[in-house]
């Protein structure tokens, strides 16, 4: 399957089984947690790794002399690091739920480069920074009820996901050039052996297994332990690190899903958004932030793509009718949005601006687009008091309105980033609507504004400019109505 001499096709095979091995764990919290409600951890742990070990012994024993006494002693002492990991993770799903356990264990992500810098001297960049900072910000979320208490179970998670990065760094300084399979058997088998240790220290040492028990500990031992750990060293020489990191980003992702659908888990708003928080603070941390990428997402992120889904979430958000909001989104959207796609573009052509966000001042004050972005803010809020539209589209509209007014005052003298303001407003009106489920939105202002200043569209200030501009009169607009 990856004799193929096509770097791409085999990267993609990679990723795609590498995805496979997350789903693979994410699915493992909900059963984990289940089993050790009725049998002890450690002695759980013994028998999942145990038979990890003895599968992987089958197929790799005769590779063990190859790591001689030091990778033998690096081997176990990475495997300390391993065996804490999933104690600490085991031992809090029975204080916690599988959701919130498999977002905070992702963590790990995260704090690698942290543990990097500490231990190896090796710096974070920003992006890094930025990403450890949105990450913790949504553990705050995530785990803090409104009286700021945490669970055992949260504490004990987080140590999990220290144990692991110390993990991930402890294989990238010792071991980058052992047998990987080799090294995996002896980090698996002192998991074994450390937990069989621990379980004579239980209440209830070693209890009979139930069908259960054996099953968990079946499946999470084959497949999520040797199967998992082994395709996981194999796949990585066909993918980058980076896509690996974005990909395993993703199990916290799984463990929400099944938390949710197979054991019942409640999210609640704060929870959801210190998830997406904590995912993009993963996703942010280990993208490679260049000028290419800025224009990706400058392209792809203006107002011309964004605002119409946002039109419709907004729709959906009438408390009336969510059909009749959609409707009226839809109805509304075709002169908001088609019409000055279609002047925007024959002027483009006509070469009468020179990109398609009119990024220069001179090109706003033309005449024919002053008249199109009046138009278009005002025919539909026009339509939406004549008819009695929802009363969120009403403040969107007045808010595109006094936008557009403003903008065009300043470019007389200045000019600000009119992608960034509108951007801004949009999604501090989805938010505003749907409550804070919706508040890692917000985070298309940054992103934005930095793809804007990096592909040199704008200044620092006038992207600054631009951001509080589209907050300020969304913000008056909604408290003039009463909705904030």
């Amino acid at each position: 399957m990856f004799a193929s001499d096509n770097p791409k096709r085999r990267q993609l095979l990679a990723d795609a089984l590498l995805l496979l091995v997350t789903l693979i764990w994410g699915s493992t919290f909900v059963m984990v947690k289940s089993a050790v409600e009725a049998y002890p951890v450690f002695p759980f742990l013994a028998l999942r790794f145990g038979l990890a070990t003895l599968m992987l012994l089958a197929i790799g024993w005769k590779r063990l002399p190859s790591l001689g006494w030091r990778g033998m002693g690096t081997g176990a002492l990475i495997g300390l690091f391993l065996f804490a990991g999933y104690a600490f993770q085991t031992a809090g799903l029975r204080y916690t739920s599988a959701s919130k356990a498999g977002f905070v264990t992702g963590l790990s992500v995260v704090l690698v480069p942290v543990l990097s810098t500490l231990l190896l001297r090796r710096r974070p960049g920003r992006a890094t920074a930025i990403g450890v900072c949105l990450a913790t910000i949504g553990l705050g979320l995530l785990t803090l009820s409104r009286n700021f208490d945490i669970a055992l179970g949260d504490l004990l998670v987080l140590a999990c996901a220290f144990s692991f990065a110390l993990h991930i760094v402890s294989v990238s300084a010792f071991a980058p050039s052992v047998d990987p399979l080799a090294l995996t058997i002896v980090q698996v088998a002192t998991v074994t052996l450390v937990s069989v240790a621990a379980g004579f220290f239980t209440d209830r040492p070693w209890p009979q297994p139930a069908l259960s028990t054996w099953f968990a500990a079946g499946f999470t031992g084959v497949l999520a332990t040797a199967v998992a750990f082994t395709a996981q060293t194999a796949m990585q020489r066909f993918t980058t690190p980076t896509h690996t990191a974005l990909i395993f980003a993703a199990e916290p992702v799984f463990a929400a899903l099944f938390g949710v659908l197979l054991a019942g888990d409640m999210m609640m708003a704060s929870g959801i958004a210190g998830g997406v928080l904590i995912v993009s603070g993963m996703v942010i941390s280990e993208i490679n932030w260049s000028h290419r990428a800025a224009r990706i997402i400058s392209r792809f992120l203006s107002p011309h793509y964004v605002f119409g889904p946002l039109l419709l979430i907004l729709g959906l958000c009438d408390p009336i009718s969510w059909k009749q909001g959609v409707l009226w989104s839809v109805g509304i959207g075709v002169p908001a949005i088609a019409g000055p796609l279609l002047i925007f573009s024959r002027q483009l052509r006509r070469g009468k601006i020179t990109d398609w966000h009119v990024s220069r001042r001179e090109e706003r004050l033309q005449p024919v687009l002053v008249i199109v972005s009046f138009v278009a803010a005002i025919t539909p809020l026009v339509l939406l008091l004549a008819f009695h539209g929802p009363e969120i589209l009403v403040v969107t509209f007045t808010s595109a309105l006094a936008l557009v007014t403003f903008n065009l005052l300043i470019t007389m003298k200045w000019k600000i980033s009119q992608h960034v303001s509108t951007i801004a407003a949009c999604t501090l009106l989805v938010t505003a609507a749907l409550g804070p489920m919706a508040a890692p939105l917000l985070l298309l202002i940054p992103l934005v504004a930095w793809a804007r200043v990096k592909v040199k569209a704008h200044t620092v200030m006038q992207t600054i400019a631009g951001g509080l501009t589209g907050v300020i009169i969304p913000l008056t607009t909604l408290y003039l109505f009463g909705m904030a």
